[in-house]
C-alpha cells in the first residue's frame, strides 16, 4: 500500500520548459507491505483473503484527503503481487483508494476580507485613462472555505459612469498540500 504527493511545477510561476521538465520529486506519505498468505496452493474457484493495516504514515508526515487536481495529485494505491510457479507468470493488479477525512468538529473561525476595485487597481489594461470611472467595493467572508459549503461576501457598485449590464466572479484555484507551498 503505498500514499504519495504529486507536485508539478505551474508554468506561470516557472517557464514551459522547466515546468515540463521540473516536475518535484513524489512525497511518499505511507508505505506499507504485508504478507496475506504464506506460499503454497489455491484451491479452484473463488478465494477470498481477509486482511487488514492502519493507515500510519511515514515518520512524521501526515495523512492528507485524496485529491486530482491540477498541480497537486494525492493518491493512494493498493498493489496485490500474486507470485507463482517458474513457468507461470506472476500476477499484480493495483487498485486506488480514496481517503476522506470527516469533516472537523472544531468550527474554523473565517477571516473576513474586503476588496476595492477602480480603474487604478486594474492590472492587464492598456489604456487605464480610457476606462470608464466605477468604485465597486465588496468583502468575502472567508478565504479559506469548506468545498461542500457556498462562497459568501457582497459586492457593492457604489459609482459607475456606464451602466452596468452584468458581474461575473471568477474563482481562481490555488493548490497547497499542507506545508507545500501553493503552486
Amino acid at each position: 500500500m503505498e500514499g504519495i504527493v504529486n507536485l508539478q511545477l505551474s508554468s506561470k510561476s516557472v517557464g514551459v520548459f522547466e515546468a515540463f521538465y521540473n516536475s518535484v520529486k513524489p512525497i511518499q506519505l505511507i508505505s506499507n507491505n504485508i504478507e496475506v498468505a504464506k506460499a503454497g496452493k489455491i484451491p479452484g474457484g473463488k478465494t477470498e483473503i481477509p486482511f487488514e493495516f492502519p493507515l500510519n504514515t511515514k515518520g512524521n508526515k501526515v495523512l492528507y484527503e485524496t485529491y486530482h487536481g491540477v498541480f497537486v495529485n494525492i493518491q493512494y494505491t493498493l498493489r496485490c503481487d500474486l507470485k507463482r510457479s517458474l513457468l507461470a507468470k506472476d500476477l499484480s493488479r493495483n487498485c486506488e483508494f480514496m481517503v476522506h477525512c470527516q469533516p472537523q468538529k472544531a468550527k474554523v473561525v473565517p477571516t473576513p476580507v474586503k476588496f476595492s476595485i477602480t480603474p487604478e487597481s486594474l492590472q492587464n489594461t492598456r489604456e487605464k485613462s480610457l476606462l470608464p470611472r466605477f468604485l465597486i467595493r465588496g468583502h468575502l467572508d472567508a478565504t479559506s472555505c469548506v468545498i461542500s459549503q457556498p462562497l459568501t461576501g457582497e459586492v457593492v457598485v457604489e459609482k459607475s459612469e456606464v451602466p452596468v449590464k452584468s458581474i461575473e466572479l471568477q474563482l481562481v484555484r490555488v493548490e497547497t498540500c499542507g506545508e507545500f507551498d501553493s503552486l
